[in-house]
């Protein structure tokens, strides 16, 4: 018996194993492969009946035998042909009794299981993987698009004014970013400033500044910082200040005007930079829809400590303005702004009038005329 033929004429049983010739020849003349099993009769006990004594003849006395013997005869190998069954009660496989278990399902010369057919699995297992790779080519593809750009929240510039380089003065037209988010427009349309010496002693470098500030919109403008820069002719930032716009109704204008002390400056001004904030609308809603705070009767003296302007607050609102603000703007015989004061009033009666006044503590050349505007300040 082998796993392989060892030579001619040798022949394969059921049981997969090749054996050395001759074949023998099964019950019945059928040309059948033996089993694997080299018992030479029957095990005792096995069959469908009881073994005949030695010399009787096989089988029953009267008839021919009906389907196989019950054993095969003396010297034939045990087990059902080739592609039959064993007879009741025989071992599976021809094997003796007491055979040893087979490892393969514990049953005496059992083979191992054929090999499965595995291509179901191995198509299922292609199709996963295929369909994973077509979601990561999609992803990767999905990755490079470009994403649409996140909305930015709309910033405005706040309006700038430049100035031609003078010693004593310049004036220029505004310049303006686009128009505010809000429905509040605020403009910077008109800028001026002078630069002469001043102290007691008239040895100190000296500016005034002055602008108008206009709004341009359908909402009014509450609070509102407005930040004033100044630069020399190198470009060199040499004095700062700071205002507030408290209140500005559409189409009114608010003008606001300064000194740059001597001790702040360090050369000349040759360009003056004006920056507004968009409006707060903080206590918008408190702003009365009716009412005006106007100067009347003004008057500007000058003597050798500065320049003074005075007027009357009018206020047409029907409740008290506490500390509103005043701002002188003053002018050449051109009408170009050259400088500006600012200060302000304690109060101004409901309906009211009271007496303002606005001081210049430098003397500023070439005033031909002045202009006084009134910021009523909060309403809250």
């Amino acid at each position: 018996m082998s796993d392989t033929p060892q030579g001619p004429d040798w022949w394969q049983a059921s049981d997969d194993k090749w054996y050395p010739p001759p074949r023998p020849e099964m019950p019945g003349g059928a040309d059948a492969t033996a089993v694997a099993s080299p018992a030479t009769a029957a095990p005792s006990g096995v069959g469908a009946g009881p073994m005949p004594p030695p010399g009787a003849p096989a089988g029953p006395p009267v008839g021919p035998p009906v389907g196989p013997p019950v054993g095969p005869p003396g010297g034939a190998p045990t087990g059902p042909p080739s592609g039959g069954f064993p007879p009741a009660g025989a071992p599976s496989g021809g094997f003796p009794p007491g055979a040893p278990p087979s490892p393969y399902g514990g049953v005496p010369g059992a083979q191992p299981p054929a090999a499965q057919n595995r291509t179901p699995l191995y198509i299922a297992i292609g199709v996963v993987v295929a369909a994973a790779l077509i979601g990561l080519i999609v992803v990767l593809s999905g990755g490079d698009e470009e994403e649409p750009a996140a909305s930015t929240p709309s910033t405005e510039e706040a309006p700038t004014t430049e100035v031609d380089p003078a010693n004593t003065g310049g004036t220029s037209d505004t310049t303006t970013s686009d128009e505010p988010s809000g429905a509040a427009d605020l403009q910077v349309v008109e800028s001026g400033f002078s630069n002469y010496m001043g102290g007691y002693d008239r040895d100190e470098q000296t500016a005034a500044y002055g602008f108008v500030v206009e709004n341009t919109g359908d909402d009014v403008a509450v609070d509102v910082s407005v930040s004033v820069s100044a630069f020399d002719a190198d470009g060199t930032a040499v004095a700062s200040e700071s205002h507030t716009i408290y209140v500005l109704r559409p189409g009114e204008k608010m003008g606001i005007g300064d000194e740059f002390w001597g001790d702040d400056l360090t050369a000349e001004i040759a360009d003056l930079q004006v920056q507004l904030s968009e409006p707060s609308g903080y206590g918008a809603e408190d702003v009365p829809e009716e009412g005006t705070l106007t100067a009347e009767g003004i008057t500007t003296t000058t003597d050798d400590y500065g320049v003074t302007t005075k007027f009357t607050a009018t206020s047409t609102y029907d409740q008290q303005l506490d500390y509103p603000s005043a701002y002188a703007i003053y002018r050449n015989a051109g009408g170009d702004i050259i400088g500006g004061s600012r200060g302000s009033v304690d109060f101004v009666a409901p309906n009211g009038s009271t007496a303002g006044e606005v001081t210049s503590w430098e003397v500023i050349p070439d005033i031909a005329t002045t202009e006084v505007y009134l910021d009523p300040g909060y309403f809250y």
